[in-house]
């Protein structure tokens, strides 16, 4: 990983050496007064540390409102993106939700912009007086279902202490206030890698998920850090979750924008990074993250802004952010680069990897190209893998110019074009500041089952979702003395894909299943096969059943991998299910063994 890079301007001389010398006394204080002096200080020595206005009275009128916008054209498109902050665009439609002030609204009827109030959004919008106080237990006040950024730090250091063997907690970078400020104020940005580490000397599938890169969009960091606590609970209690820890790494970045996102915790509707230099003052300063990429930087026309002020800046070269260069540094050092030079140049079949870029709203998940409609190298595999991840969640899958918007500079960009490894990005819900009780119903369960898919295929990800998804497996009895048989039961579904009639992945029958006992197929030498309950393949959807004879098993638990093949010869991804043998107890004449003989002799 290349080198922290903190560029500072140092007041100097013996004026700067007092001016430091007062603020590690300062920082050492732990009460509000000494805080604010400290932000004071590093705002005087040209360090824009914090906004000093009160973001009660600052940041939103409550005369502004949530407006959806008619359109005619492209450009009358990106003049919007120019004039007020777009939230969501359906292009279909010809139309935009923007928040949009009195003046703005002034400006949209003098120029023949359609435009009317979105009631539901507008009231959603939130309070920022309500938001300063005090956060209960660690949660955003009016949205109890939000980690803030301090207690989500916490419980992921929790979590790495917890799980020694399973996670380590690793600091990646520097945001742009902690590399303007001596490190006196801003945060780490930190990446919380699953993996069994005892599990060795074996390809292991790669899975990155970041998220708060626009940190309004309030769901996506809750989102990432439930996905490494469901993953971590289900270790060694679920054997589907068991295996995807002992076969692959998982890295969970869930704050990529962690100082933007303490704004957004005072009730600023803050989207971008909190860079102070480019002259823009509070609260339109800053950098769109997702747009400062250096893959295409700045590529085409309309997709970003070159107005320091515009919520959708691309900042004053690529990658000019530390939030985007420590990113990008991570994803060289975890992908390996299985992409030619070449625009054109498709990554390789056997490809490893997956980059996940969570984001809000519209209930979409978009591939690549963001920057074009022009379709991808890996365009049919990228979609077929969308269309997957977009079954649990029930989202519309596609490339965003045709059902959003088009952008350039962008992280999941980045991941397929300079490394090659399958990309996607999640729209989650409805709204930024998502209320919880649809968050909890609507999102939750369903994205983290969308990301449990993905890591399935990690390792192979323009090859796997090809075939057949396995579920509702089961092992019966599921504890058994040795020598006894195991009934396996599940499902064989070539049909699990997003969309409708044409606008779905084709399905094709199933061909054949298979399990292996201790290892995947990528790594066993020997498999049983599974059989069609009613006798013949000859669906896509088949139900299946087989035996294990557990002759020769060692005492102790013991994962069987089940698979399925469609008629056109592609292996799906495993799902696992696990079985325990039990030792005979020696002692026959012992209580234990007359207490447990009636349970497991079978």
């Amino acid at each position: 990983m290349s080198a922290k890079r903190a560029f500072v301007r140092v007041a100097g001389g013996a004026a700067g050496i007092a001016l430091l010398a007062v603020l590690l006394f300062l920082t050492r204080q732990q009460h509000n007064v000494a805080a604010r002096a400290r932000d004071v200080l590093l705002n005087a020595a040209g360090v824009a540390v914090s906004p000093l206005e009160d973001p009660c009275e600052q940041d939103q009128s409550t005369d502004d409102v949530v407006a959806r916008i008619n359109y005619t054209d492209a450009y009358a498109l990106n003049t919007l993106f120019e004039r007020v902050d777009v939230w969501h665009v359906r292009p279909q439609q010809q139309s935009a939700d923007a928040l949009v002030s009195p003046e703005q609204q002034e400006w949209l009827a003098r120029e023949g912009y359609p435009f009317s109030q979105e009631p539901d959004l507008t009231a959603a919008l939130p309070d920022p007086c309500a938001l300063q106080t005090q956060a209960a237990a660690g949660r955003i006040p009016g949205y109890a279902c939000y980690r803030t950024v301090e207690a989500t730090h916490t419980d992921l250091a929790a979590l790495a202490e917890q799980h020694p063997n399973l996670a380590e907690l690793i600091d990646i970078g520097n945001s742009w206030y902690k590399t303007r400020s001596w490190g006196l104020a801003g945060s780490d940005i930190q990446a919380l890698v699953l993996t069994n580490s005892q599990v060795t000397d074996i390809e292991k599938g790669e899975l990155v998920v970041t998220a708060a890169q626009h940190p309004r969009e309030l769901a996506t960091t809750e989102i990432a850090t439930l996905y490494a606590e469901k993953l971590l609970a289900g270790y060694g209690a679920d054997p589907d979750l068991t295996w995807l820890l002992d076969y692959n790494r998982i890295h969970i970045i869930p704050l990529v924008n962690p100082d933007g996102r303490t704004w957004v915790e005072k009730g600023h509707l803050w989207r971008k990074n909190t860079n102070a230099s480019n002259g823009c003052d509070f609260p339109k300063h800053g950098v769109d993250l997702n747009r400062n990429g250096s893959f295409l930087w700045n590529h085409c026309n309309g997709c970003s802004s070159g107005d320091v002020c515009s919520n959708f800046y691309r900042g004053d070269e690529a990658a000019s952010e530390p939030e985007t260069r420590a990113i990008e540094d991570y994803l060289r050092d975890v992908f390996a680069d299985q992409r030619g030079e070449s625009y054109n140049d498709p990554a390789p079949e056997d490809t490893n990897g997956v980059f996940i870029s969570l984001h809000s709203y519209g209930r979409l998940l978009f591939y690549p190209w963001e920057h074009t409609s022009y379709p991808a190298p890996n365009h049919d595999e990228l979609r077929r893998l969308g269309r997957k991840l977009g079954y649990f969640p029930d989202y519309k899958v596609c490339n965003p110019e045709l059902c959003m918007y088009r952008f350039d500079g962008s992280a999941t960009d980045f991941a397929y074009g300079v490394l090659g490894v399958a990309a996607f990005t999640y729209e989650l819900g409805t709204a930024f500041f998502q209320q919880c009780p649809y968050f909890e119903s609507h999102i939750a369960d369903q994205i983290l089952d969308s990301l449990v898919y993905a890591a399935k295929t990690a390792r192979r990800p323009y090859q796997l979702p090809a075939g057949p998804d396995v579920t509702g497996a089961s092992a019966d009895p599921p504890r058994l003395l040795p020598g006894k048989e195991v009934t396996l039961t599940a499902t064989a579904d070539d049909t699990r894909s997003a969309g409708s009639g044409s606008d779905t992945e084709p399905a094709q029958p199933i061909s054949a299943a298979r399990f292996s006992v201790g290892a995947p197929s990528w790594i066993a030498t020997t498999f049983e096969t599974l059989q069609p309950l009613d006798g013949e393949y000859d669906s896509t959807v088949e139900s299946l059943t087989g035996s294990l004879d557990t002759t020769g098993l060692q005492p102790g638990t013991h994962t069987i991998f089940l698979e399925a093949q469609d008629a056109y010869g592609n292996w799906g991804p495993a799902t696992a299910v696990s079985i325990e043998v039990v030792a005979v107890p020696t002692e026959r004449t012992s209580p234990q063994f007359k207490q447990y003989l009636p349970r497991v002799w079978r």
